[in-house]
């Protein structure tokens, strides 16, 4: 009889399981691929809380019923009628690659603990940073947007104002300039480096929500002049809310005459570098001195897998000038293979596996078919839209994003708004679809993120007229 860890370790009942886990998530894509069921569990956090604590203390049963009941209970990211957050539903091949990186469990924060999974790191950022039109350029995957933006705004600081800043910290007396509709990160990564709130300065953005590049200088003086003096512009390659591309050789061209350094969030849009029809909304990120772009957002693979790229490769060192003399010589500097020097993680999950599975298996085609797809999703949703008097839209769509409201010239600002957070919340509670909100210019605005390249035309009418049906019940809106 097998004691319990030799039970747990046991390579058939292993095999076993493994099978049967395929069949449930088989079963599952099968399933939503027919549009079959519902989107997202419309329980709520405490009844699903309770649930799950009730669950958790019944007696043990069969190893695969916990599988099956959170697939059961969970959001369906590859049902065609997802079209909420920036999560792509992520080809199988990777969510393979993913459970033979987990039970291998190689930790990356120095060569030896993940020596595949470093050397293929180095080849994915090595063929990105060529897409970006960075031929000499460097860096690093790492666990999300965020840290990714932190690392490349440390690494800004420390070329701008010298490696001692991260020995002897500095004076909140810089600052970083984005637009309005930057993403938070920014904002957070000026408190990582304790410049507070004042230190992420912003720049108005035009009724397209891009960034008013013919304000940067006067934002910029007028900043000096409170005190605070940029050392970085952060370029939003789309915008999160809109997705909307900054101009991003305007932006080159200011921080060049400005001697500061330019930092593009491509977290979502920088992935059209993989398609040659959509690559010109790119324009002018080859004078980038960093990029970040989410691998799990338009290209496929499973959460969380974000580049940090560098135009010069040696920049991608500047972030930490430490020492760890018990993980790594220190004598011997720019060690690409010791990746734990350049991120905030020193054991970092080994996420270039899940990529690399997907490039060997389709190349980047794979990648440009996806976001051909999604773009003309957003399109064709726009265009309905456009169509229909029931509704308005905040702008056409650049990326796969889309912004629109009910069309309700009857009821002032904040009925409207409140309209329209009700009738979202009815439509997520129905379980049918999933969408998200944001705020415009002091507005609420539905939005929709097409990540699924399966949605079809027939859903997106489906939508409409499910929303209209719940302003027609809350409002007697015409």
């Amino acid at each position: 009889m097998k004691d319990l860890l030799e039970q747990a370790f046991d390579s058939e009942k292993f095999r076993e399981m493994g099978h049967r886990a395929v069949d449930l998530l088989a079963n599952h894509l099968a399933k939503v691929a027919a549009a079959s069921g519902n989107v997202v569990n419309a329980e709520g956090p405490e009844q699903e809380f309770e649930y799950w604590s009730e669950y958790m203390q019944q007696p043990h049963g069969d190893d695969m019923d916990l599988m099956t009941q959170f697939v059961g209970r969970a959001i369906h990211l590859h049902h065609p009628r997802y079209m909420g957050h920036q999560v792509c539903a992520p080809v199988p091949v990777a969510a393979l690659a993913g459970l033979v990186s987990e039970l291998l469990n190689n930790g990356m924060a120095v060569y030896e603990m993940g020596p595949s999974a470093t050397a293929l790191e180095r080849w994915i950022i090595e063929k990105t940073a060529i897409q970006m039109g960075f031929p000499n350029g460097g860096g690093f995957l790492t666990s999300g947007g965020t840290l990714a933006m932190s690392t490349a705004l440390l690494a800004a600081r420390a070329r701008q104002l010298g490696v001692d800043s991260l020995q002897t910290g500095t004076a909140p007396q810089w600052a970083v300039m984005g637009s309005s509709e930057a993403h938070y990160c920014s904002a957070r990564a000026c408190h990582v480096m304790g410049w507070g709130q004042d230190g992420f300065v912003v720049v108005p953005v035009d009724r397209l929500f891009k960034m008013r590049v013919d304000l940067l200088d006067e934002v910029y003086e007028r900043s000096v002049a409170a005190g605070r003096t940029p050392i970085a512009v952060v370029g939003s390659a789309c915008t999160t809310s809109t997705g909307s591309y900054d101009d991003l050789s305007a932006i080159a061209d200011f921080c060049n005459r400005r001697g500061l350094w330019f930092h593009v969030d491509g977290a979502h849009g920088a992935a059209v570098a993989f398609c040659p029809e959509l690559r010109s909304r790119l324009s002018g990120i080859e004078r980038a001195d960093s990029v970040v772009l989410d691998f799990h957002k338009l290209l496929l693979t499973p959460a969380l897998a974000t580049a940090v790229v560098f135009r010069d490769g040696a920049n991608s060192w500047a972030a930490f000038e430490q020492k760890a003399h018990y993980l790594w010589d220190s004598a011997r500097q720019g060690e690409w293979f010791n990746v734990g020097r350049r991120t905030f993680e020193c054991t970092k999950l080994s996420m270039s596996l899940k990529i690399a599975a997907i490039w060997r298996a389709y190349g980047t085609e794979l990648f440009a078919e996806n976001l051909r797809r999604v773009h003309a999703l957003a399109n064709c949703f726009h265009a309905l839209l456009s169509q229909d008097p029931r509704f308005e839209t905040a702008v056409a769509p650049e990326s796969n994003i889309v912004c629109f409201r009910l069309h309700t010239p009857e009821l002032d600002g904040p009925d409207a708004d409140g309209l329209h957070v009700r009738i979202r919340k009815d439509l997520v509670a129905s379980g049918e679809f999933y969408i998200v909100q944001t705020v415009l210019h002091g507005r609420v605005w539905l939005r929709t993120a097409l990540m699924n390249p399966f949605t079809q035309e027939t859903h997106l009418r489906e939508l409409l007229e499910k929303l209209a049906g719940f302003g027609c019940r809350d409002q007697k809106i015409e």
